[in-house]
């Protein structure tokens, strides 16, 4: 008996980390389509400053800049850059794309910057890849990275 419960403690285990790895995979329609960032799906693990105002669970109020687009968006990639278990897909001027890597499960959110030229405002995309919710760790980020450039 309890060889066939440690068997099947095992099998969920190593079951989990296989969904994981395979859930993983990047979206492919990621970036900036006619000025949108891609839209937050119906679970709560995802935040966005172009999802609707009045959807309380996905929307955050974009952050509003003072000074150089270019310099902004550099003192974003070296923060983000600065947290660990984070790299860089795509960047060029007024779009960069992250991967962040959970330290313990291996999951990965997509976190997108969109700075639209000619307008001080950064708009953000932060979601999770697989499961349902993030336990607020996007919405966080968002709180971050506004800190960073408001103050």
């Amino acid at each position: 008996m309890v060889r066939w419960l440690f068997a099947l403690i095992v099998i969920v285990i190593v079951g989990f980390f296989i969904y994981v790895k395979i859930g993983n995979k990047m979206p492919e329609d990621l970036g900036v389509s006619d000025g949108l960032l891609k839209s937050c799906p119906t679970s709560p693990n995802c935040v966005s400053t172009q999802a609707s105002p009045d959807d309380v669970v996905h929307y955050v109020e974009p952050i509003i800049y003072t000074g150089d687009r270019k310099a902004t968006q550099l003192m974003i990639e070296s923060h983000m850059l600065g947290k660990g278990r984070v790299r860089i897909v795509t960047s060029s001027l007024g779009y960069v794309h992250f991967e962040v890597k959970s330290l313990f499960v291996g999951y990965v959110d997509d976190v997108e910057f969109y700075l639209p030229e000619g307008d001080s405002v950064v708009h953000f995309r932060s979601a999770s890849r697989i499961g349902y919710s993030d336990f607020w760790v996007n919405r966080e980020r968002v709180r971050q990275i506004t800190d960073l450039l408001v103050n």
